[in-house]
């Protein structure tokens, strides 16, 4: 259990809850069917487990709080893009077996991490959906639990069904907006200067690069940083811009209209809206 506490950050960027310690503190709930409709999906929670639901999609642990489980949407189109962009080895995990197929509804595998509290087992279940897209179940134990974790993560395999994904009109407005664009945010002031590029893709995937430098009398200093992962439009509001870092950072931006057409603001910062090729 030791292990599961400190766990902070899930292997893959579009895998990320805030915490899966908040998951811990919820109170204990019946068996019931949960339900994303944005996401376009709906899954019945296990006997045994509490469940929390944040911008990312679904937590659920068990009472002992041994086994953890994150189910989310995902926009991928196939299970190789999928694979692309997983970097289970660069995380420091390996894979198990060989990758199975589930049903008609995707893929399962199973991957291992060794730690220096024990060794981490993850099951994780890669299912598509007739709309596009599709489910992500992902669940977290150690070694001794196994098959608990297993069964627990199949159950929800087994109950989930999509539907077409509703989005509010507002979302929906902006994800038309600013599919495949570039953003562009600049500023300089008193010897500082800074450039940040988002490039979001349609196929969900961005590129993030940013620079900053600065000139004093002890010198200049440039730092320069590249990303990527997934985005998407929450409905909160009046919309906001999610950033899924692959690091495992998620990153809310408050979208806001400005008067020129060319320009959005992202938490009040101006950010020149443009073309770009960088997606391919």
């Amino acid at each position: 259990m030791k292990l599961l506490q400190k766990l902070r950050v899930l292997f893959l960027s579009f895998l990320i809850l805030s915490s899966v310690n908040s998951v811990f503190s919820q109170s204990k709930e019946t068996e019931k069917r949960l339900s994303d409709t944005i996401g376009g999906y709906s899954f019945a929670a296990p006997p045994g487990f509490d469940s929390k639901q944040n911008e990312e999609g679904f937590g659920l642990v068990n009472t002992e709080k041994t086994v953890v489980i994150a189910v989310k949407n995902h926009n991928f189109k196939s299970f190789e893009e999928f694979s692309a962009q997983s970097n289970l080895e660069k995380d420091g995990f390996s894979l198990i077996g060989k990758v199975q197929d589930f049903d008609k509804k995707g893929k399962v595998f199973l991957v291992a991490k060794q730690t220096a509290e024990g060794v981490l087992m993850v099951d994780t279940f890669v299912l598509f959906s007739p709309y596009g897209g599709g489910t992500l179940i992902v669940a977290f134990s150690e070694k001794d639990d196994n098959q608990k974790r297993f069964q627990a993560a199949l159950q929800i395999a087994k109950s989930v069904t999509f539907t077409k994904p509703q989005i509010s009109e507002a979302a929906s407005q902006w994800q038309t907006l600013l599919r495949g664009k570039h953003l562009l945010y600049l500023y300089t002031a008193s010897g500082f200067s800074e450039r940040t590029d988002i490039y979001l893709c349609s196929s969900g995937a961005f590129f993030y690069r940013s620079d900053s430098s600065s000139l004093s009398n002890n010198g200049s200093g440039i730092v320069g940083t590249n990303s990527d992962g997934n985005w998407k439009i929450s409905s909160n509001g009046g919309g906001s811009l999610i950033l899924q870092f692959g690091n495992g950072t998620v990153r809310e931006y408050k979208i806001s209209r400005r008067q020129a057409g060319n320009e959005i603001g992202l938490n009040g910062n101006r950010y020149f809206v443009q073309t770009q090729n960088e997606c391919r």
